[in-house]
C-alpha cells in the first residue's frame, strides 16, 4: 500500500440519512457527486494516489465509483476496499449488490477484510483501519453527533488527519 502520506479515506452516511442518494437523477445526488469528484480530483492533484473506501452503502460506494473513474484517467490511482467482514452486502438491494461486487472485482488484489465474520465491533475496526492508513479524510456529514460517520470523524480529528467535509442539505 502507498504510504499513509499519499492515502485518503472516505466516510459518510448511508442512504437512510440521504434517501435521494439512491436516485442518480436527483439534483442533490448530482450536486454531491460533482462536489465529491472535485474533492477527489483536488486530492489527486495534491499527490494523493491511494484511496480507501469502507464500501458501505451510500457515500462509500459513490466515492469508490468516482475513484475508479479517476483511475481510468491515471492507472497509477488505486482504490483499496476495506470491508468490515465478508458478508457486508448480503442483505442489500440487488442493484447495490451488483455495483458492490463490480467494484470489488476491479480491486481484488488490494482488498482488505478486517474481520473474518460479523461482530459487534467490525464496523468500528474497519473505520479505524481507514483512518489509521490515511493522512486525509473526505467526509459527507449531516452534523448529527451520533453514528459511525461522527465517530470516524472524531477519531480522524484525534489522529490529526486533514479533513474535508461536505454537508449536503
Amino acid at each position: 500500500m502507498d504510504s499513509v502520506q499519499h492515502s485518503c479515506c472516505f466516510t459518510g452516511h448511508r442512504p437512510n440519512r440521504y434517501p435521494w442518494l439512491l436516485e442518480p437523477g436527483d439534483l442533490r445526488t448530482q450536486a454531491l457527486r460533482r462536489a465529491l469528484w472535485e474533492r477527489i480530483q483536488c486530492s489527486y492533484e495534491q499527490g494523493y494516489t491511494c484511496f480507501l473506501s469502507g464500501m458501505a452503502q451510500g457515500i462509500d460506494l459513490l466515492c469508490a465509483q468516482l475513484v475508479l473513474q479517476l483511475q481510468e484517467e491515471d492507472p497509477e490511482v488505486r482504490l483499496i476496499p476495506v470491508l468490515p467482514y465478508p458478508g457486508q452486502a448480503d442483505r442489500w438491494r440487488a442493484a447495490e449488490q451488483r455495483e458492490y461486487r463490480r467494484i470489488l472485482q476491479t480491486c481484488q488484489k488490494e482488498l482488505i477484510i478486517v474481520s473474518p465474520r460479523y461482530s459487534r465491533d467490525c464496523f468500528w475496526k474497519r473505520n479505524c483501519y481507514l483512518v489509521d492508513h490515511a493522512s486525509k479524510i473526505i467526509g459527507v456529514y449531516d452534523g448529527n453527533p451520533t453514528g459511525g460517520t461522527h465517530q470516524t470523524l472524531e477519531y480522524a480529528k484525534r489522529r490529526g488527519l486533514e479533513m474535508e467535509l461536505l454537508m449536503p442539505g
